[in-house]
């Protein structure tokens, strides 16, 4: 044992002293024979780049020269290791030949295998070899190719002659293709989204993705649609600070004439363009004070000539609400103090094939710019039990077509409470004084006034908790009672309010009622804590003067969940209209699993005041009965129509390495006009490879019908 120890230790120096790489050799046999070392059983070589182990080694410590044989694993760091029978490889100038050759990937968990392997210390080039992160014994799939280069300091594999496999079946050959094989950001080719519609025609878009520095990245996305025209989009994303994320994105899409002569829609724009710019920031200027002070920016600004800007971008089915709105906020708190910088503007979009086809204010669409919010938070004054708070605000509004104004608005609460029969009962009662001031101009009339305004609202609540035998109930019930107190306004708002329709005014009024509200809060849970039943019940009533549309008795409303257990709920929401004397609205909920089942129910029945009714049932149902396989259907039924307004049924395939999602989809939607539909039906397939990546299919067709 001392003389393999004495051997050790001689080799170890006699390298170190070759060689300006260190070499370890462990092994139950070390021989020396000039400068050449045997090991053999066991053996085991560190260096700075490598760990190795081998039945058997052969190693030159004059030329760097290392044979290996048997078992042979080699690990570069813990992202790169390979698997041979026969080795030999140069330490000093990092290259060699392995065969045959089995490597993994860990941070993308692949694995790559051929007869034979050569490297240097940048490539390794590999022949015949097929590659895949499923069973290595039989992968689902594989790619296989001719040639090989693996980039060892860029972990990307390049293929050559490549043809994809699911199983042992051939599905498509490519020239060329690369990948990474970790999730280090990097330049390249992202899945592309492909699909087919009756419409549009075939649709593809090929996003390009440029990543040169760690805190900023650049996506680009052409797309076409062969039967609508072409678009090109891009968004930048960057971070300028550890507490911020920013993104700035443009792009326009180009009709073809022939589309929109089709369609019927020449009178819509033939290009639609447009930007977006968002940025998300906090500790913007709190870093500079001390901790208990914190602040927040936040920017979405939008400018684009028509809707169809948001439609084209990708293929995704998205609503967009055709005013537009652009924003920003800024705020800082501190102890109980709360400063808000805001402001919005509004562009109203509408169809029209002309480069004026933004309404912005012209339509009437006012800005807000800016507001100013101050809110001081809820805080003991004089007395433990006396409680105020202030918020004000004050908005700029203003509109192209020559109005202005300023409002200024001011809240002051004033709130004592009571705890009464040793804390039964609680009792709160605020006053409430409500300032709001307003300057406008509009053309040649200008003026200005004030309104002041204050009401009282009494509170008597208690909140009860009792453990019983086999359960535990907590309860809240409480009263409120709300008196308008005084309300004067002067001349100059009597006179906003006739001549201006500005919607925004309304809030400058309370047009608090006095009216009584009940509400009931109760939750039951079994003796573990699980929850068993929770139960609401909400009724307000008006006790003051009546507004031609009010009535005394608000809908009273009864929410009820019922908690079989972990998997069972059943839930039902009834409202009920004292007015009408009928139920207003009724919805029950039901969710249910059963080991591999899992289905959700809910019907609604809705009657509002003028009689129109909204009765419609949703169903869905999947199942993981198979291994590796979950089956679902949805439907969406218009009981009150008597039509499906839209179903699915389908599947999903999900293993460790690759799934996909196949279903069939059918869409009833009404025409904007409210004659007729258009039926949208389509099969749709979501393909994945892991960690490859996947590719999306979707083949559509419209059709419309006329009532």
């Amino acid at each position: 044992m001392l003389s393999r120890l004495i051997l050790f230790l001689s080799i170890s120096i006699g390298i170190l002293q070759a060689q300006t790489q260190k070499i370890e050799i462990l092994a139950k046999t070390l021989d020396k024979e000039s400068t050449i070392v045997h090991a053999k059983d066991d053996v085991v070589l560190y260096s700075d780049k490598y760990i190795i182990t081998a039945d058997e080694a052969y190693y030159d410590y004059n030329t760097s020269d290392l044979e290996l044989i048997g078992n042979i694993t080699i690990m570069q760091g813990t992202s790169f290791s390979t698997r041979s029978g026969y080795a030999k490889l140069n330490v000093h100038n990092d290259s060699g030949n392995l065969t045959p050759m089995f490597a993994y990937t860990g941070a993308s968990q692949m694995w790559l295998k051929c007869n034979n392997a050569e490297f240097d210390a940048k490539y390794y080039i590999t022949k015949k070899s097929i590659l895949s992160s499923c069973d290595v014994q039989n992968p689902d799939w594989k790619i296989g190719f001719t040639t090989g280069e693996y980039d060892r300091k860029k972990q990307f594999l390049y293929t050559y002659n490549t043809l994809f496999y699911i199983a042992d079946v051939p599905i498509f050959y490519l020239p060329y293709f690369s990948f990474p094989t970790d999730t280090t950001r990097r330049t390249g080719f992202l899945r592309p989204e492909i699909s087919f519609g009756s419409d549009e025609g075939f649709y593809y878009m090929q996003p390009i993705y440029f990543a040169p520095q760690a805190n900023w990245d650049f996506q680009l996305n052409p797309q076409i649609r062969t039967n609508r025209g072409i678009g090109l989009h891009g968004t930048l994303r960057f971070a300028d600070s550890p507490y911020s994320t920013g993104e700035i994105s443009l792009g326009q899409f180009k009709e073809k004439k022939d589309y929109l002569e089709k369609n019927d829609y020449l009178e819509k724009n033939d290009k639609h363009y447009g930007y977006t710019i968002k940025y998300d920031r906090s500790k913007l200027f709190s870093e500079y004070f001390d901790t208990d002070t914190e602040d927040g920016l936040w920017i979405d600004f939008n400018y684009l000539n028509d809707i169809d800007y948001f439609n084209t971008i990708d293929n995704d089915e998205k609503n967009y609400d055709s005013l537009v709105q652009s924003t920003f906020n800024y705020y800082m708190k501190r102890d109980l103090d709360y400063f808000g910088l805001y402001a919005k503007y509004y562009i109203a979009t509408k169809k029209g094939k002309n480069d004026n086809s933004i309404e912005e204010t012209k339509d009437g669409t006012t800005q807000e710019v800016p507001s100013f919010h101050y809110h001081r938070f809820s805080n003991n004054i004089l007395l433990d039990n006396v409680f105020y708070s202030v918020d004000y605000q004050a908005t700029n509004f203003m509109s192209k077509d020559g109005f202005e104004a300023i409002t200024h608005q001011i809240d002051a609460p004033m709130t004592v409470y009571f705890s009464l029969l040793n804390d039964f009962l609680h009792f709160k009662v605020s006053e409430n004084l409500y300032v709001a001031k307003v300057n406008y101009e509009d053309g040649s009339k200008s003026g200005g006034g004030n309104v002041i305004q204050n009401f009282h609202r009494f509170s008597l609540f208690t909140e009860l908790a009792k453990p019983y035998e086999s359960f535990y109930h907590t309860m809240y019930l409480g009263l409120e009672y709300t008196i308008p107190g005084k309300s004067k306004k002067s001349d100059g708002f009597k006179v906003i309010e006739d001549d201006t329709s500005l919607d925004e005014f309304n809030s400058l009024l309370l047009n608090t009622q006095e009216n009584i509200s009940i509400n009931l809060i109760e939750f039951f849970y079994n003796k573990e804590g699980r929850k068993l039943l929770s139960h609401s019940l909400r009724q307000s009533i008006i006790m003051g003067d009546l507004a031609s549309n009010e009535y005394k008795y608000e809908d009273l409303s009864n929410n009820i969940y019922l908690y079989f257990s972990k998997d069972l709920t059943l839930g039902n929401l009834l409202n009920y209209s004292h007015e009408f004397s009928r139920f207003s609205k009724f919805q029950t909920s039901l969710n249910w699993k059963i080991e591999d089942y899992t289905t959700s129910f809910i019907h609604t029945y809705q009657k509002d005041s003028k009689d129109e009714v909204d009765n419609y049932l949703t169903l869905s149902i999947d199942t993981n009965y198979i291994k590796n396989y979950n089956l679902f259907a949805s439907m969406n039924y218009d009981i009150e129509d008597d039509y499906f307004k839209s179903w699915q049924i389908g599947w999903t395939m999900k293993k460790k390495c690759w799934d996909y999602r196949l279903s069939y989809r059918e869409e009833i939607e009404p025409n904007s006009s409210s004659k007729g539909s258009t039926n949208k039906r389509g099969v749709y397939l979501t393909f994945n490879l892991y960690p490859l990546g996947g590719i999306s299919y979707d083949f559509t067709k419209e059709s419309k019908s006329a009532q």
